[in-house]
C-alpha cells in the first residue's frame, strides 16, 4: 500500500497481477485480494482506472462513491497525469517525441484487446515519450500517455519500431499464441528478453476527491526492471 485515506487508495500493483477476475486470473486478482484482506473486506472498491496485468505499479481506487464520480470525471476529462517508465528494443529517434496516432481494434488477430493504427474510424491517442537512457540495443523510455485507450503505450510504440521489452503481443503475436496454449519457453524468452512486460506505472497525480489539493503518488521501479537496466551494457542509467 502507498496511502490510504479515508475517500481514496493508493496501491502498488505487482506484476503479473489483473486488477479485475478475467481468464487465468479470475480467482487472483487484485480485486479479490483486496476483499480477502481483513482491511478492505467491508470496504466498497471502486477502480478508477486499469492496469495490464503484466504492467506494475500505482493505481488510485476510490472507497466511496463520492470519491469514484469525482474521479471518474477528471479522468474522462483528462485532468488526471499519468507517468509511466519502459524498456524497449533499439532507440527511438528523436529521442523526445509525441506518437500522435488513432487506435482501432485488429478484429482479424482474434483477440479482443489487440490495438492497431486505424486512421480512419480509431479513437485519438497521443503518447509523448523522453529517452532517458541507451546502449542502442535497448532504450529506457518515461512515458506519459495523454489519453487513455487500452494498450496505447504498447501499440504505438510498438508502431514506431520500439516495443516494450517483454510484450508478448506486440513484438509478435504468434508469441501470444504460444504462449496462451503452451506457456512461456526458452525460445520465447529470448525473443522477449523479459518474462513479464517491461512497462511500470511511476506516479498519478490527481485533485483529492476530498481535499480538492492537488496530489501526487509515486510506486518504485521494480526489481526486474531495474536488473534488466543494470545489465545494459554501456548505457549510463539516470532516473530523472
Amino acid at each position: 500500500m502507498i496511502h490510504e485515506d479515508t475517500h481514496i487508495l493508493v496501491i502498488h500493483k505487482p506484476a503479473p497481477l489483473a486488477v479485475h477476475p478475467v481468464g487465468s486470473y479470475f480467482e487472483l486478482n487484485l480485486h479479490s485480494l483486496l476483499k480477502k484482506d481483513v482491511r478492505w473486506a467491508d470496504t466498497k472498491i471502486h477502480f478508477t482506472h486499469r492496469l495490464d496485468a503484466e504492467t506494475s505499479g500505482v493505481i488510485l481506487i476510490a472507497k466511496t462513491y463520492e470519491a469514484a464520480r469525482f474521479l471518474g470525471k477528471e479522468f474522462i476529462t483528462c485532468r488526471v497525469k499519468k507517468k509511466y517508465h519502459a524498456l524497449v528494443f533499439g532507440t527511438p529517434d528523436p529521442a523526445v517525441g509525441s506518437i500522435d496516432l488513432p487506435l482501432g481494434h485488429d478484429k482479424s488477430s482474434g483477440f479482443q484487446t489487440v490495438r492497431i493504427v486505424d486512421r480512419e474510424n480509431g479513437q485519438t491517442a497521443r503518447t509523448d515519450y523522453t529517452t532517458l537512457s541507451t546502449n542502442g540495443e535497448y532504450s529506457f523510455l518515461e512515458i506519459k500517455p495523454c489519453s487513455g485507450r487500452t494498450h496505447q503505450i504498447r501499440a504505438h510504440l510498438a508502431f514506431i519500431g520500439h516495443p516494450v521489452v517483454g510484450d508478448k503481443i506486440y513484438i509478435d503475436l504468434n508469441l501470444f499464441s504460444r504462449y496462451v496454449i503452451h506457456g512461456l519457453d526458452d525460445e520465447m524468452l529470448e525473443r522477449l528478453k523479459l518474462r513479464r512486460l517491461a512497462l511500470h506505472a511511476s506516479e498519478i497525480s490527481f485533485t483529492h476527491p476530498a481535499t480538492r489539493e492537488w496530489t501526487t503518488f509515486k510506486s518504485e521501479l521494480p526489481a526486474d526492471i531495474k536488473t534488466f537496466l543494470e545489465k545494459m551494457e554501456g548505457c549510463d542509467f539516470e532516473k530523472n
